[in-house]
């Protein structure tokens, strides 16, 4: 019987968990799995992930990047398995995409700022000007928009609308301007979590909005071009495997988004007025009407 321990923020990431012990015991593995969420508490991850160390357990499944390091931390010399973080090399998490070295490897959940610039252009084709708004102290949202302002080149003028705390949403009655064609909103939980005052201030001026957080799409944004977080969980379920048969993780490389999902909103299209293109809708994981 295998000793695993799964390490979650929040329930945001129970697909990924769901995927992962599907991905294990389909197999014919015997697992005991021992669970620990922080229920969105960063600061209790460390205390959570010394509490899977007492378990004795053979593995840490990391759902987030903070639950990961939370578990690589750890003194004991348990192997990691993560998702979805979104760029494991630059914090830490691994030296390099194809050669973790450390004890951790997993699957990456950053979707390519060229697919998703692409999804923009297919699904409004006549949007020019792009707003980007992101929390302006999140790694990972600053990432985003480093990659996307590289991979829209001609096709948008990008037009940044950083915050630097969720009170700064307020501003967006008057930063949510006319010349806008579409708001595009990067990974990143503060925007995430507040993402209600975003859809308001964006529908009273007629605003689309693309996001990176897929649970957005279903709450009033037009769409998303994201990761499938149970085939993510699935995909670290067959490096798990191999840690378990003896392989290091630092040798396992990480694995990224081959193949992510459209989710569209036929009523937010609706209400705009908007079109939504044949070829999408066919290829749509999920419409939301």
């Amino acid at each position: 019987m295998h000793q695993i321990g799964i390490l979650q923020l929040t329930q945001n990431l129970d697909d990924a968990v769901r995927g992962f012990k599907t991905g294990l015991t389909e197999t014919g593995l015997s697992v005991q799995f021992h669970y620990r969420n922080a229920d969105g508490a960063l600061q209790d991850l460390p205390q959570l992930a010394e509490n899977l160390a007492k378990q004795n357990v053979e593995l840490i499944f990391a759902c987030s990047t903070p639950a990961a390091q939370a578990a690589v931390q750890l003194a004991e010399n348990i192997p990691v398995v993560f998702t979805p973080v979104f760029d494991p090399v630059s914090v830490g998490l691994a030296q390099t995409m194809a050669k973790p070295g450390g004890k951790a490897t997993g699957v990456a959940g950053m979707v390519p700022a060229a697919a998703k610039t692409a999804f923009i252009h297919e699904l409004l084709p006549s949007a020019k000007t792009v707003g980007i708004l992101y929390h302006n102290t999140d790694a990972n949202a600053v990432l985003e928009v480093h990659n996307v302002k590289a991979a829209a080149g001609s096709t948008f003028t990008l037009v940044d609308l950083p915050i630097n705390k969720a009170e700064d949403l307020s501003t967006l009655s008057d930063r949510l301007t006319p010349s806008l064609d579409v708001l595009f909103l990067p990974i990143g939980r503060v925007v995430e979590e507040n993402f209600a005052s975003v859809a308001y201030y964006a529908e009273t001026v007629n605003l689309p909005i693309i996001t990176s957080h897929a649970p957005n799409v279903p709450l009033g944004a037009l769409g998303a071009l994201v990761a499938n977080h149970y085939a993510l969980g699935h995909a670290c379920a067959a490096k798990a495997r191999q840690i378990l048969a003896g392989s290091l993780p630092g040798d396992i490389p990480v694995g990224i988004v081959d193949n992510p999902e459209i989710q569209l909103n036929a009523f937010v299209a609706a209400n705009l007025g908007i079109e939504l293109p044949p070829a999408l809708l066919t290829k749509a994981a999920e419409v939301f009407e």
